[in-house]
């Protein structure tokens, strides 16, 4: 039998304590706040991240004014305890008897339906023991005061607050289904097609204005031309994939659409960017195991739609 290597060795030296303490403290930058998450004093947290740096022969943390610093090494095993630390948890919560937790979740009527609701049997089969509360609503409601864990929103760079995560940032396009789209080769050709409009978006954002499109073609509005206005994203866009008309699509909310030939893309040249998606924690949630396990799952799949 070949001896273990040298990376063996060293994953058997580790307690799982010290990763449990090492892990909590990274991601509160405080190993006070660890401490009070895990029921631990201040310094045997402290110990803990000791006992790993010592196994690993390289510190893991900067320590500065501001907090907890993660060093290089410290950020290469904290990518690899976090995922181990979930999984571990979820293998033993039907040991344990299954104590269930709930996550509340503040997002858009378009994002919940089109994005998230997709995606929740992912989500359900990593946190089974996780109770969702989505609410589903235009108004950013606050997160603390109306019970919410957290929450995506969407804003300008200039306009997030302090402490919102940025993720990805819409791409906006016109979009078809495809009949429709094959007849459209020049801006031209969109000129006497039915025109689905966003009519709440359009008072804020005008990049999801069509007169602001029919500027960007170098094409004159016409009173002729027929005009559909919704009050919601979702059914603006099954009308676009019957046929009803041209939409302005949004990204990742179209990307099923698109991928499965629902919805074409018309003039393909013309792009724009829209909004950016923020993910934000309420303060009373931070420090709960399970809210985080929620977030750094949306983290995680959102990241996944940018790159693809």
């Amino acid at each position: 039998m070949a001896p273990p290597s040298a990376a063996a060795r060293l994953a058997r030296a580790l307690s799982l304590d010290a990763l449990r303490g090492f892990e909590s403290a990274a991601r509160l930058e405080s190993f006070t706040a660890a401490a009070d998450e895990l029921s631990l004093t201040q310094s045997a947290v402290s110990k803990q991240v000791k006992a790993l740096e010592d196994a690993v022969g390289k510190p893991l943390f900067q320590r500065s004014p501001r907090g907890l610093l993660l060093t290089p090494e410290g950020r290469v095993l904290l990518d690899a305890v976090q995922p181990l630390l979930r999984g571990f948890e979820a293998a033993l919560a039907p040991l344990a008897g299954g104590t269930r937790r709930t996550v509340s979740i503040s997002v858009t009527p378009s994002f919940g339906s089109l994005w998230l609701a997709l995606r929740l049997p992912e989500l359900q089969r990593r946190e089974p023991f996780v109770d969702l509360h989505i609410d589903a609503s235009e108004a950013a409601r606050p997160l603390d005061r109306e019970g919410f864990h957290l929450a995506v929103r969407q804003a300008r760079d200039d306009e997030a607050a302090a402490g919102w995560t940025p993720l990805l940032r819409e791409r906006v396009m016109l979009v078809a289904a495809p009949a429709l789209a094959a007849a459209v080769h020049r801006p031209d050709d969109i000129a006497t097609l039915p025109l689905l409009v966003f009519r709440h978006a359009v008072e804020r954002h005008p990049w999801m204005s069509w007169s602001h499109w029919l500027a960007e073609l170098g094409l004159p509005p016409s009173p002729r031309q027929p005009v559909v206005h919704f009050s919601q994203y979702e059914p603006l866009l099954k009308a676009a994939q019957e046929g009803a008309g041209l939409a302005i699509g949004r990204t990742p909310l179209i990307d099923p659409a698109l991928h499965d030939g629902r919805l074409q893309v018309v003039l393909p040249a013309h792009q724009l960017d829209g909004l950016r998606y923020h993910l934000v924690l309420a303060d009373g949630a931070r420090g709960r195991p399970e809210v985080q396990r929620v977030a750094d799952w949306l983290v995680s799949a959102l990241a996944e739609e940018d790159a693809g």
